[in-house]
């Protein structure tokens, strides 16, 4: 059976960043999520076939390839809505728990996060779909 998503927000920015959201935590479907104008003056987020149901076959807004554009607004922005989306909350608090001592040694030495992320990654066993490949060609996978 399937499951619709239709989703409205004031912002564009967070309409474009709750599909994006949505298209990885569906990547194994692969499902496809899209963002068009709202009937009150919003931006809509839909699964793309609950779109084309709904007729809405016109323009869709693009979706961010990734956040190295960011700037420190940006990032305030997201940390001071009060309705931040789940997955920014989560990845924010990680790092607002975080020690400041910690969080300066690793700006100040440069401590490669992706490195450390790919590391833990490798040790879980899974590819990039969550589909489980055993721990020894999972770190294979995660150290590219």
């Amino acid at each position: 059976m399937k499951q619709s998503v239709l989703e409205f927000y004031s912002n564009l920015d967070k309409a474009r960043d709750r599909a994006l959201w949505l298209e990885f935590e569906h990547r194994n479907i692969p499902k496809h999520f899209v963002v068009f104008d709202g009937p009150e003056d919003n931006y809509a987020v839909a699964d793309l076939q609950t779109a084309e149901e709904m007729e809405i076959t016109h323009q869709y807004y693009s979706l961010p390839e990734n956040y190295q554009h960011w700037t420190f607004g940006d990032l305030k922005g997201i940390a001071g809505d009060p309705e931040m989306l789940e997955h920014w909350e989560n990845i924010l608090g990680k790092f607002s728990v975080m020690e400041g001592e910690l969080l300066k040694f690793i700006l100040k030495y440069q401590v490669p996060l992706d490195k450390i992320i790919r590391h833990e990654l490798g040790c879980r066993g899974f590819d990039a779909d969550n589909g489980w490949i055993g721990f020894t060609e999972s770190e294979k996978l995660w150290q590219k």
